[in-house]
């Protein structure tokens, strides 16, 4: 032995790597072959970070798209068929997964010479080339960054170490093949945008959507759920078409920082590959990596092939996928959830993961669908500008439960007049943080420092506040919501008191807290003002907001 790693080294397909919780809540690690032959007995995927766990599921989707698309899916009927006969099997047909992905056993090599998985071979090579095209110096030593800056929950610089890091002392410094792969597709989809060469088009592309999937009884149903196999036009993805290629399935691009069109292919679509990287290994560990930008989306691009995203309006576009707020519970954006019109604005766009559950529902007694309630998750990377560009401060993981039959159209009504309560309940919250400043400014605190900006804080604060007694019991009363058996004004009032209930409890335990001095309060422009008045004034806005 002359002391070389090994040419080719860790096979995703065939060794552990992707981290599973199993129904037993033991935690599993297996192959990508391991985990279709095994779906069907896991709870989900458990890796490190829910955004990790998405990249994985993306991957493994692509695969299923490969596997199960062929010429013969013209049409969306084709494609509920396709879908109602795996479903139907409760697991996924093994051999047919193991007979798509044998020809392409050689991609899946985590250590390759030429073709290391989602990897760029001669990353090193091209980099001197765009350097001396643009008259930079080149030199020979490799400068491998250190895999801290590859731990998605350790996230650091190399000279700001982050506070408690989850990985201490050399762990920080080195990774196992098993963890190094899970990291590798977490960087390429949520990679920051600091600075690294050439300068980005903006974070990695999973970073750039507001992501959401559905979650299922098991792993087979999770993954079969978010097998999107039609757009919102009803009609089939173009995965089956010559040009329409996943990662493996096409020769590697070395080229750095490539300009492409959204592909129509799902499988495409979901191994995109928006940076170009290279794992270095040592003694059988990785122990540093090579990153440069890689595919990107022109500004103005349409995004709308993208299912697993919610989506605002933007004027150039007409639809932009819309980040999800690092504070903001996903009940309170139900609109953009599910895609409906508030109030007199007519730019709404559905999910096409939601599109999909919808179809799936109203085609009930067609396949079996023995699905009554659908369990809804939403993650993300939350990025903060600072210096020259943005860097991850934080992950988003929130989820919502709803009855499967709010999203049949028969039920559109349904969900419309829910999201009309949810903007009553918005401007109910806003109004208890408008009390709560106003209790501030009575009691003569507002007087040191600045008031517009104390003011704005306070009302931060409370509204947080309102919003967080409100959560579980908004998601425990959508829970119990069914359209079939219950009646739409009821349902609705029910939680139009609820929420009313809680706002005035939270706002009398303020007017209570209050001071002598609050109580007895100031003169203003306007009249004398003092907390019983505000509290009065609280109310009525409530009872305006809420009925």
């Amino acid at each position: 032995m002359d002391g070389k790693e090994p040419e080719m080294e860790f096979n995703l397909l065939d060794e552990p790597w992707i981290v599973v919780k199993t129904k037993a809540n033991e935690t599993k690690t297996w192959s990508i072959l391991e985990l279709f032959e095994h779906a069907h007995e896991a709870q989900d995927l458990a890796g490190e970070l829910p955004t990790q766990d998405v990249a994985i599921m993306r991957l493994l989707l692509a695969i299923m798209h490969g596997a199960f698309v062929t010429d013969d899916i013209a049409d969306s009927d084709d494609a509920i068929n396709l879908w109602t006969d795996l479903w139907e099997q409760k697991q996924f047909p093994y051999d047919n997964i193991k007979a798509y992905l044998e020809p392409y056993h050689d991609r899946f090599w985590l250590f390759h010479p030429t073709q290391p998985f989602y990897q760029s071979a001669h990353i090193k090579k091209n980099m001197d080339a765009y350097k001396a095209a643009k008259g930079k110096k080149v030199s020979a030593e490799i400068k491998w960054k250190t895999v801290a800056r590859l731990v998605g929950d350790l996230f650091q610089s190399d000279h700001a170490p982050r506070l408690f890091p989850a990985r201490t002392r050399e762990a920080q410094n080195r990774l196992t093949y098993a963890e190094a792969a899970r990291w590798l597709l977490h960087l390429n989809g949520f990679d920051d945008d600091s600075a690294k060469m050439p300068t980005p088009k903006g974070v990695g592309y999973l970073g750039q959507l507001g992501i959401l999937y559905a979650k299922g009884r098991n792993l087979f149903e999770t993954l079969m759920l978010n097998f999107v196999l039609v757009d919102d036009r009803d009609e089939v993805f173009a995965d089956n078409e010559e040009d329409s290629k996943a990662y493996w399935e096409k020769p590697i691009c070395e080229t750095i920082e490539r300009e492409i069109s959204q592909p129509r292919a799902q499988k495409d679509l979901l191994t995109m590959q928006s940076r170009r990287i290279l794992l270095h290994r040592e003694q059988g560990m990785v122990t540093g990596y090579l990153l440069t930008m890689g595919d990107y989306f022109a500004k103005d691009a349409s995004l709308l092939n993208e299912v697993m995203t919610v989506w605002k309006s933007d004027d150039t576009r007409g639809f932009a996928p819309k980040r999800h707020q690092l504070e903001a519970q996903i009940w309170r954006d139900l609109s953009s959830l599910l895609g409906m019109k508030i109030k007199n604005d007519d730019n709404a766009r559905q999910p096409g993961i939601i599109h999909w559950l919808q179809m799936l529902e109203d085609t009930t007694e067609k396949i079996r669908f023995d699905v009554n309630l659908f369990h809804i998750c939403v993650t993300g990377a939350s990025y903060s500008l600072k210096g020259a560009g943005w860097q991850i401060v934080d992950y988003i993981q929130d989820d919502l439960t709803i009855n499967a039959s709010l999203l049949a159209k028969m039920n559109e009504m349904w969900v419309q007049e829910i999201v009309g309560v949810l903007e009553r309940t918005k401007e109910a919250v806003r109004r208890l943080g408008y009390f709560a400043a106003d209790i501030d400014e009575v009691s003569g605190d507002s007087l040191q420092g600045s008031p517009s900006t104390k003011r704005r804080e306070i009302v931060k604060l409370a509204q947080e506040e309102g919003y967080h007694h409100l959560d579980q019991a908004f998601q425990s009363w959508l829970l119990g919501v069914n359209p079939d058996k219950d009646e739409l004004e009821t349902r609705t009032a029910e939680w139009l008191l609820i929420a009313k209930k809680t706002l005035l409890r939270l706002a009398q335990e303020q007017l209570n807290q209050c001071s002598e001095t609050a109580l007895i309060g100031r003169i203003k422009e306007g009249g004398e003002q003092n907390a019983i008045k505000a509290f009065q004034e609280f109310q009525h806005h409530i009872k305006k907001a809420l009925g």
